[in-house]
């Protein structure tokens, strides 16, 4: 008997050490900012952090660094942050939030920089260090270097106010006619949406405006109080928990004023006589000259084409049901996004736009019409709304917002955009004569394309 319960207690330490030794260890949070990211009211936060999610938070962060190498006079800007955790002998952690100051924005208001900044569209061109997309794009280099498994997290920079009427609201620009916080804002996620980081939009999610911001800040009127902490700490522990995009609302313009917004009578009389046809086309004003242009390609395919000039993806998803569901397709072709893209119908973000475009897929699947999606074309400029300038940057981001929901739900996909780039991200004069609608040329290349995919598509079946 003695010898059983000397076996036993053996056999009971032996379930415990191995029980201590396969315990979970906390998750590793490397926190990198100015001085948001580390001033003493920030711990309201930051152990709010590891108290819900069982985390241990390193802070990199510095006072009145940011992205840009020009934002800290003592050197300790996000990008040196950055190069000290991902040194050699340095940990690797399991989640890096990189957490945007508002010091891009005070210190070199003019340096914002581009969202292709230090990229290899640019070949890494180290003089954009300077500038804050820039510093983004290194920071988000190096941590892929050191640790290319652990998550990558990016928080906008918050509101700031300095007086009542003056300060950083969604439209503010400075007297001296320098960009508004807000756009320095709406780059950051550029950027992240480039290079496929999720982000935590803070500067419109978080509470803070112009009529209650003393409530959050300290006697500076600048730096976050205890309460201003407490105030976001919610938000960022459920986005450090899903590692889920969280973005707020945009400001919207006035939509168009047709009673009919979402054109669901511009094919009602056509639909009448259409039998059911191999494939919709479905789209904006691209769609809609293709078989203007093109009329036999439509014929000889047994194809449907059901563009609307001027739409973006949410007037499309409105007349979905009209102009593809109920004409029995075996195929939808959707290309839908330049309008988007250019502010036609008010701001939007590019996920939403992506998003319409994903309940066009699901009711398409809903009622056995196979899905193929479609890049949009290269664009520079939206000549109809020249007030928008360059966008051939949102072009890319939105494709590859696409892209990435193609590969998640399998879908098959027509890249137009590739192909035809000119190099500079635009269409060149053989395709295109006003920079966004093809010519004759340029639709044979895209028919060329979607013929190619649909073999692709029939032979796999």
């Amino acid at each position: 008997m003695k010898r059983i319960s000397i076996l036993s207690a053996a056999l009971a330490a032996a379930v415990l050490l191995c029980a201590c030794t396969h315990q979970k260890q906390p998750e590793t949070i490397a926190l990198f900012g100015g001085s948001f990211s580390v001033i003493p009211a920030s711990e309201v936060a930051t152990q709010w952090w590891e108290e819900q999610l069982g985390a241990k938070v390193v802070k990199y962060g510095a006072g009145g660094a940011g992205f840009s190498n020009r934002t800290q006079g003592s050197g300790k800007h996000i990008q040196w942050q950055i190069d000290s955790a991902c040194a050699p002998d340095a940990p690797v952690y399991d989640t890096y939030v990189l957490w945007a100051s508002t010091n891009d924005f005070t210190k070199v208001n003019e340096l914002s920089g581009e969202p292709l900044d230090y990229s290899e569209a640019d070949g890494y061109d180290p003089a954009k260090l300077e500038t804050q997309c820039g510093g983004i794009n290194y920071a988000i280099r190096r941590i892929r270097e050191k640790a290319p498994d652990a998550r990558i997290l990016f928080m906008t920079s918050t509101k700031c106010f300095t007086a009542p009427g003056a300060g950083t609201a969604v439209n503010y620009q400075d007297t001296t006619g320098k960009t508004g916080m807000n756009e320095f804002v709406a780059k950051q996620i550029l950027c992240c949406q480039l290079a496929g980081v999720p982000y935590l939009d803070l500067f419109t999610l978080a509470p803070f405006n112009e009529r209650n911001f003393t409530q959050f800040v300290q006697k500076d009127n600048l730096h976050l109080s205890e309460a201003g902490y407490e105030a976001i700490r919610d938000l960022q522990v459920e986005f450090l928990r899903s590692g889920r995009t969280m973005r707020g609302q945009h400001i919207t313009l006035p939509s168009h004023s047709s009673r009919d917004w979402g054109g669901l009578g511009r094919y009602a009389a056509a639909n009448a006589l259409q039998k059911p046809p191999k494939a919709v086309l479905f789209g904006d004003s691209i769609t809609q000259n293709w078989p203007m242009m093109r009329p036999d390609f439509f014929k000889d395919h047994d194809f449907a084409g059901r563009g609307i000039s001027s739409q973006t993806t949410a007037e499309g998803l409105v007349r979905f049901r009209n102009d593809v569901i109920n004409l029995h397709p075996e195929y939808v072709f959707i290309l839908y996004g330049v309008n988007d893209v250019a502010e036609h119908n008010g701001a939007i973000d590019l996920e939403n736009a992506v998003g319409n475009i994903a309940s066009m897929v699901e009711l398409a699947r809903a009622h056995g019409i196979k899905p193929v999606l479609c890049t949009i074309l290269p664009a520079t400029h939206a000549y109809w709304i020249p007030a928008i300038g360059q966008i051939s940057t949102q072009v890319m981001a939105f494709n590859k917002l696409l892209l990435a929901y193609a590969e998640q739900e399998k879908l098959p996909v027509v890249d137009y955009w590739t192909p035809m780039n000119d190099g500079r991200g635009g269409l060149s004069p053989e395709h295109s004569r006003d920079g966004v609608h093809p010519t004759p040329a340029g639709y044979e290349i895209m028919e060329s394309l979607l013929l190619s995919k649909l073999a692709e598509l029939e032979t796999g079946r």
